[in-house]
């Protein structure tokens, strides 16, 4: 798998983004990644957006990323997005995510994140998967958030995990991940973007 990486720092923020093949070929060439849109849509009101966006891709102007700002107490119904903006018009690689699930895995980390990635006791955002792929396993394009009073940062990595590069997806990468961290697993970062959480 040739691996294209934009690795980009901030001083609160940061994103190493690229996209897999949309062909299935053997070259499996990958594609840039400029945008990572995060959706919390609560029970009532409108949805909160939160955005990492590097219009011209590796090098040039410096990304911008919007920080995630939530109410206590509210659930939320979470949604993420990939998109490539350097195409015209802006393609979507969360269908190419969507289509190759049982080989992707989205995984939530970072100071502001309970869930099953994390060994976190306690943090402003209580994460479940809401969405599985076609064996069951989760995918992360749609999950649950509960927030509560606190700050910290929210990691989202989008893994890509073909057989070509064992160990693949499986029932226990998510343990493997809390344990030992993303690098632990099998496969290999497509896009991973930090966002600054805060719940009042």
């Amino acid at each position: 798998m040739h691996t294209t990486n934009l690795l980009t720092m901030l001083a609160l923020s940061s994103a190493a983004l690229t996209a897999c093949g949309d062909d299935g070929g053997a070259a499996n060439e990958n594609e840039v990644i400029t945008s990572v849109m995060l959706s919390f849509s609560p029970p009532t009101g409108t949805p909160v957006l939160a955005e990492f966006n590097d219009p011209d891709g590796d090098g040039g102007q410096a990304p911008t990323v919007q920080p995630v700002n939530l109410v206590a107490n509210t659930s939320y119904a979470m949604t993420v997005r990939f998109q490539n903006r350097l195409a015209t018009p802006a393609e979507e690689i969360t269908e190419e995510v969507t289509q190759e699930s049982d080989i992707h895995l989205l995984i939530f980390t970072g100071s502001a994140v309970v869930g099953p990635a994390t060994s976190n006791a306690t943090g402003p955002l209580t994460q479940a998967y809401a969405d599985t792929d076609i064996n069951g396993l989760p995918i992360g394009l749609s999950d649950t958030i509960m927030a509560k009073a606190g700050s910290g940062q929210l990691i989202v990595t989008l893994r890509h995990m073909p057989p070509e590069e064992p160990p693949q997806k499986a029932a226990d990468t998510l343990s493997k991940v809390k344990a030992g961290g993303v690098d632990s697993i099998g496969g290999s970062t497509d896009a991973q973007v930090t966002f600054t959480v805060t719940v009042p």
